[in-house]
């Protein structure tokens, strides 16, 4: 799942879809905490949680609600949009979210994960029409990696109304990584500015 993709495909379905502002931080918290929970893969990879759990008491404290009932009704709507899914648990543990992504070329897959024991159901990219292999998305925005919020923008599909740029080749990509070992934000400033200057060619 891409981060910024996510964002204005979310501001851009409001436009039809109005919801209140607690609403609109309780789609926005969900996000933040999804991200959060991001698991790495074996090949180094960053991937978002399909499910996720996060306890009523930071949704409560978060959003100012007085009681699970308020964060119940709150909750209950965001279903009813078709934004997420819950399923509360039987037990004493937080109930599973499910946040429903707007980018539909996404697909759940099963992978190893750290020192988990059972594969972790990740979201990941399809291959596109143009044989691309799938890819992975995360943007990491914990205190570790807060420059590299837009980490993997360079590989975000190239959508025209989410007014994103143009895609670079593979070719020049791996180039320009190779200018900077080691170093993955240069690289991926320098890619940023390679399809810049891509965009700024096309329109002149």
């Amino acid at each position: 799942m891409n981060y910024l993709t996510e964002l204005l495909a979310f501001y851009k379905w409001l436009e039809t879809n109005p919801m209140s502002p607690l609403l609109q931080a309780y789609w926005h918290l969900l996000m933040y905490t999804n991200n959060k929970a991001a698991v790495r893969a074996e090949d180094g990879r960053w991937h978002w949680p399909v499910d996720f759990r996060v306890p009523n008491k930071l949704f409560l404290d978060a959003l100012g609600l007085k009681n699970r009932q308020a964060l119940w009704t709150q909750r209950q709507t965001l279903i009813r949009k078709r934004r997420v899914t819950y399923t509360p648990d039987a037990g004493n543990r937080a109930g599973q979210y499910r946040l429903i992504p707007f980018d539909r070329s996404l697909t759940p897959i099963r992978i190893a994960a750290g020192e988990r024991q059972e594969p972790t159901l990740v979201w990941t990219q399809n291959a596109t029409d143009s044989g691309h292999r799938a890819q992975p998305y995360i943007n990491n925005i914990n205190n570790k990696h807060t420059s590299l919020s837009y980490y993997n923008q360079e590989d975000a599909p190239f959508i025209p109304q989410f007014n994103l740029l143009p895609q670079i080749p593979e070719e020049e990509k791996a180039a320009i990584r190779a200018q900077y070992p080691g170093d993955e934000v240069a690289a991926f400033n320098a890619i940023w500015a390679a399809r810049e200057a891509k965009q700024k060619g096309e329109t002149t």
